[in-house]
């Protein structure tokens, strides 16, 4: 009894049918027949076939389960297989035909590329389509005719672009060039031909070289290059000198703080015999010529030699100096000027917020005396709110139209706020003296 119950151990029994437990029997077995051999010494030793006859039928029941097991998992098999076969051919014939029909959709737009800001930074002359996702197949043909519209004209370098956007009610075209942008509505596609509203667009606009240079002293300040006069100006004379392009706007800060700084660096070049030629390219009033670098941002600096132009990572003022260092190979003396310049950067913008302040001040005054004789004239809430603004652009607007070195515009600034300062206190006083009178009266 003892040695049966060491074939269970703790609640797992050992039937005869699992396989993994043959070695157990066999070990009984083994045990049974040495007893009989002990207890019968005198009959003639045959092996105990106990064990034999019990491995036989154990066997016999093993194979047989494990037989009927297998054609079992072997049919199962076989239907899992047909059915996995059935479901993958299922799900490429319904992806088969969503792309078919996805390619007849979308097909037109393999032509273009969708936009991202690394190709708007350095791309010019684009068409841009801003698509619905939800309404390609009613877009498609409209925006394959106007495309072939566009082709017929023959403009070359024009880059075909598509974004998309679900809000946009219905398809749109942009057009851009330079730094002009236009949108072409549906009216005008109905009304207009295509061709009357393109053309014109990609029509190259520059200023007038001689008129925007006539009395310009080359010694002391940069040529304005214009989109006409690229190729001469800077491509064929980079063949021969190196040339810094400085990139600007009119309507841009940072390029109104940089002007005398730039002219007064063209001036040390100049009088240092410093092999390297400064000039100007306004953005915004001449669209990119050939062979230019697209950039967007401004003021950037191009450095153009032997035909080829690179854009230049710098555009802080120190930054701007170092790189130019590494360009020229300057002596030590003429870094340490350009830095002492550098720095009258920082007094030019105090002095010109300085300016500004007194000017606000002062007009704010004006407008309160203003108000106080007209009694009909309506308040509006946002006047003073757009004083600051309006005369700091006024001051931008009026300095554009002055060449000046560095120098020479601290003089300036200086000047104007001594003035902007005493008219704040004539209108300071004008105040004081009304509201003295009126409290006279009153008494």
């Amino acid at each position: 009894m003892n040695k049966i119950n060491k074939l269970s151990k703790g609640n797992n029994i050992i039937f005869l049918n699992s396989k993994r437990c043959f070695y157990n029997f066999d070990g009984i077995y083994s045990k049974l027949e040495k007893c009989v051999m002990i207890k019968y010494p005198h009959k003639k030793q045959q092996p105990f076939e106990g064990n034999t006859l019990y491995n036989k039928y154990i066997t016999t029941n093993t194979n047989t389960n494990t037989n009927n097991k297998n054609g079992n998992n072997k049919s199962s098999n076989k239907k899992l297989y047909l059915c996995s076969l059935l479901s993958i051919g299922l799900v490429g014939y319904i992806y088969f035909n969503w792309y078919e029909k996805k390619k007849k959709v979308t097909g037109f737009l393999k032509e273009m590329k969708e936009i991202s800001d690394e190709l708007f930074d350095n791309l010019d002359n684009i068409v841009l389509f801003v698509l619905d996702k939800n309404k390609l197949n009613e877009e498609k043909k409209k925006i394959e005719h106007i495309k072939n519209e566009i082709q017929k004209l023959n403009i070359k370098n024009l880059n075909y672009l598509y974004t998309y956007n679900e809000h946009t009610k219905d398809y749109s075209c942009f057009l851009y060039k330079g730094r002009r942008r236009r949108n072409i509505t549906e009216d005008e596609l109905v009304n207009e031909p295509i061709k009357d509203i393109v053309q014109p667009f990609f029509t190259p606009v520059s200023e007038n070289y001689e008129q925007i240079n006539q009395g310009n002293n080359t010694d002391k300040y940069p040529i304005y290059v214009t989109h006409d006069t690229f190729e001469k100006e800077i491509i064929e004379d980079s063949k021969n000198n190196k040339i810094l392009v400085v990139l600007f706007e009119d309507t841009c800060f940072l390029c109104f703080l940089y002007k005398p700084f730039i002219n007064t660096l063209h001036k040390l070049f100049k009088e240092n015999n410093i092999k390297l030629k400064i000039k100007k390219y306004n953005i915004e009033k001449n669209d990119y010529a050939p062979n230019m670098i697209v950039s967007r941002g401004t003021p950037t600096f191009l450095l153009y030699h032997n035909g080829k132009g690179n854009k230049l990572a710098e555009y802080k003022p120190n930054d701007i100096i170092n790189k130019i260092d590494e360009i020229i190979e300057s002596p030590k003396n003429m870094k340490e000027q350009m830095l002492e310049k550098v720095e009258l950067i920082h007094e030019r913008m105090h002095l010109f917020g300085y300016l500004t302040m007194w000017m606000t001040e002062s007009k704010m005054i004006e407008n309160m005396l203003i108000k106080r004789h007209i009694k009909d004239l309506s308040p509006k809430k946002s006047d003073d709110e757009n004083i600051y603004n309006d005369i700091l652009t006024s001051l931008i607007e009026e300095d554009i139209h002055r060449n000046d070195l560095i120098e020479e515009s601290l003089d300036y600034s200086k000047e104007k706020i001594k003035e902007a300062e005493k008219g704040c206190f004539v209108a300071a006083m004008m105040m004081a003296n009304e509201l003295i009178d009126e409290e006279k009266k009153k008494v």
